[in-house]
């Protein structure tokens, strides 16, 4: 079993592997000095004069307050101002937060400067002509956005105070629900989005975060995730950008845009440290929840696919799924995967809803077989499983000290 899909879908170019895609030289009439660019991130600092700062077009809905902003930036390389660069961006925070005071201090660049429930989003058409704009054209390139005025780079700090980092087209942030990871199958189109997580006080995290404001370059841990749209089929990546790694699932849908299918392959596990504040998957899993009336049947949103192996996209990895099944049998068979990927191998998985045309499936029909990523070696491929989408199911995970046994084994041979 593999993703050379028959489709055609199997013909087009990963992201990552497209020259379309990758990084490119930015042409931009100005850029910040090679010694800044190239400075390691805790040793560049970004710093506002709240007195600089100006508001504008401020309004108040659902109790959030929002609003324009400019002030001026000033960039410095271990503690030394190196220049003073105007900025532009819009702000969202909760209306009971959001003082003048609040609104003026708020520093688009240090996300210390974000009180919780606060979201700051950069144009990447403001920062033409800027130092700036190299970095926005590196992170325009990496999400496949031609225009640089049609890049966005989102910063969204939750209640918890754990902060989201996102670039990706405007559009998948303008109108998610229409055409992009939380809209309907029907209506979805081909996107891309980063994604980063800082937490308040991890040094690391924001040097690296830093380094991407001066270069471009993605920090560490952030997560691509890209979509490319077919008949009845959509192809879905995620990417470590720092290693390469990549899952890949091929997602078969009918003509009403359930899904029925879907196959996969697993080599690394994003995790799922931040689904608590994915708000496109938890308006994903709410829209669907309503839609299939599933409130006090004892179904839960099943997902085909664990958050933690594919970072959501929506209503394409969706089904109804009852709850105990959900939470006893499909939850150690995703532990055994988390298991053998931690173990390094891979995975690779074909699932099938059945009966096709139905809103609620009947089975879950799940065949996986596990891989050595050096050798190409099978290492372990058990039965095909059949579950009934009904509570009482039954899985017999592999423990981890079998799954060593059983590379060890293979890698004796």
């Amino acid at each position: 079993m593999t993703l050379e899909a028959n489709s055609g879908i199997g013909a087009w170019s990963s992201p990552w592997n497209n020259s379309a895609w990758q990084s490119t030289a930015a042409q931009a009439a100005d850029r910040f000095d090679p010694a800044i660019a190239d400075a390691e991130g805790d040793r560049l600092g970004f710093d506002i004069d709240a007195t600089a700062t100006r508001t504008s077009d401020e309004r108040t809905r659902n109790r959030r307050s929002e609003w324009s902003a400019s002030t001026e930036v000033s960039v410095s390389m271990d503690g030394q101002p190196v220049t003073t660069l105007p900025v532009a961006f819009q702000a969202s925070m909760a209306a009971a937060d959001a003082t003048p005071l609040a609104m003026r201090s708020l520093n688009p660049f240090e996300p210390a400067t974000l009180p919780n429930n606060t979201t700051v989003t950069l144009h990447g058409g403001d920062f033409v002509g800027t130092p700036f704009e190299a970095a926005f054209r590196e992170l325009a390139s990496a999400n496949g956005v031609a225009d640089l005025a049609d890049l966005q780079v989102v910063i969204a700090k939750d209640r918890e105070g754990l902060t989201r980092v996102m670039s990706g087209a405007a559009e998948v942030f303008n109108a998610p629900k229409q055409h992009g990871p939380s809209s309907a199958v029907l209506d979805r189109q081909d996107f891309s989005i980063h994604t980063t997580l800082l937490r308040d006080g991890d040094a690391g995290q924001l040097a690296g975060f830093r380094e991407m404001l001066v270069s471009g370059r993605l920090p560490d841990g952030t997560v691509g995730v890209h979509e490319l749209t077919g008949v009845n089929e959509i192809l879905g990546m995620v990417v470590d950008t720092a290693s390469g790694e990549a899952n890949e699932v091929l997602w078969s849908y009918d003509d009403e845009g359930r899904p029925v299918a879907a196959e996969a392959t697993l080599t690394w596990e994003p995790g799922s440290r931040g689904r608590d504040s994915d708000k496109v998957e938890a308006d994903a899993q709410s829209t669907f929840r309503k839609d299939r009336e599933l409130v006090g049947t004892g179904d839960h949103v099943g997902h085909i696919f664990a958050y933690r192996f594919v970072n959501g996209h929506g209503a394409i990895n969706m089904f109804p799924q009852d709850g105990n099944f959900n939470t006893s049998a499909y939850v150690k068979l995703e532990n055994e995967w988390s298991d053998w990927l931690s173990a390094g191998m891979d995975i690779q998985v074909s699932i099938r809803l059945l009966p096709e045309g139905v809103d609620r499936p009947d089975q879950v029909v799940v065949d996986y077989e596990v891989v050595h990523p050096d050798s190409g070696e099978l290492i372990y491929d058990p039965r095909v499983t059949i579950f009934d989408n009904e509570a009482g199911q039954v899985f017999d995970r592999v423990s981890r000290s079998k799954i060593a046994d059983l590379i060890a084994s293979a890698e004796a041979d």
